[in-house]
């Protein structure tokens, strides 16, 4: 028999022991495609000869310079909302991941929503993963970030004649945008499943770009907690490690946020560094971009100016920003002569 024809008998019987042997069918998934990768004479794209780097290189400047002579509402580009970003950090590119990281309750997800609402308004497909938040309170967030009222008023159901007007203002003007966001609730998913999820959303052309919110909230698959127990932080490696396998793979740049340490939390932000986020050695090593936020504590509360760092930047400059934070409102921007936030959707 033909040595490839029995390695391919060999993983159907294999497939058949684990399809009786009830394994998860993500874990399957895994298996048979990482098998496929395996079988053969690997990936004819791999290779990049010295010739054809040079056609590349050109190609690739041409492209830079097409976008360049578009007006920037028609460019589908994910740059960033904010002028302190944007003077840090060009526009994440295929294949790169990208961290934001801070403490436990210090707006994360404001970053997370308000950089997906600016890439769907620039042409992109975003994919928003969130295992956390309901689509309920994801929607109320909206709401309030886009017209000013806050969550309590809503929910009592007792908004006036002006506010009902700016909702019904808010529709028209975001389905307005080029782009859009695709909502994936994810609780008790395990990366697996969800960058298997991820994988058909690209094939229906509906990925472009994902953000997802966050990294420690993804469940154990059977293989994981076989492989690593009860150590979260080799799991949460093992997650990274798949989601930039399939940032690589689809090209799709993934920017995903992230769980600072009980010591981080604690350690004054003059003094933080990347080896602050949680099991750091993993996300910082894969990761190209890595943004660090902190608000000091403020009485039983915390300030509403964050304070940023860009840690690791492959794609140019480290260095400190200043943001003010309007939590109320879920919004996040610039600090501007006033000293209010400036945020990109107000322009």
């Amino acid at each position: 028999m033909n040595p490839e024809i029995a390695q391919f008998e060999a993983m159907a019987k294999e497939i058949l022991r684990r399809c009786m042997a009830e394994d998860e069918p993500e874990d399957l998934r895994k298996w048979i495609t990482d098998t496929l990768a395996r079988l053969g004479g690997g990936d004819t794209d791999a290779v990049m000869t010295w010739l054809q780097s040079f056609d590349f290189t050109d190609e690739m400047v041409s492209k830079y310079e097409q976008v360049a002579t578009m007006p920037e509402k028609d460019r589908k580009i994910l740059t960033w909302p904010w002028q302190s970003w944007r003077n840090l950090i060009d526009p994440l590119e295929e294949g790169m991941l990208g961290v934001i990281t801070a403490p436990d309750g210090q707006g994360k997800t404001i970053y997370a929503e308000s950089i997906s609402e600016y890439w769907a308004s620039h042409k992109n497909h975003v994919v928003f993963v969130h295992y956390e938040l309901n689509r309920k309170l994801m929607m109320l967030r909206r709401i309030a970030r886009h017209t000013g009222i806050v969550t309590r008023s809503i929910k009592e159901g007792k908004l006036s004649t002006e506010q009902k007007k700016l909702i019904t203002e808010m529709r028209p003007r975001l389905l307005a945008w080029d782009g859009f966001i695709s909502y994936v609730h994810t609780p008790g998913w395990s990366m697996e499943r969800t960058t298997s999820e991820l994988t058909r959303l690209c094939s229906e052309g509906l990925c472009d770009v994902v953000v997802l919110d966050y990294l420690e909230k993804a469940a154990a698959s059977r293989r994981q907690l076989q492989m690593f127990g009860s150590n979260n932080y080799q799991r949460e490696a093992d997650n990274v490690e798949q989601l930039k396998n399939f940032s690589e793979i689809t090209n799709v740049p993934v920017l995903m946020i992230a769980q600072m340490s009980k010591e981080g939390k604690d350690t004054k932000f003059d003094r933080v560094t990347r080896s602050d986020m949680r099991g750091a050695g993993e996300k910082s090593d894969k990761a190209n971009l890595v943004v660090m936020l902190k608000r000091e504590r403020v009485g039983e509360g915390y300030s509403n100016t964050v304070e940023g760092l860009v840690d690791k930047n492959t794609m140019g400059a480290t260095g400190t920003f200043t943001q003010t934070m309007q939590p109320e409102y879920f919004r996040v921007g610039d600090v501007c002569k006033t000293e209010q936030p400036e945020p990109w959707y107000a322009k």
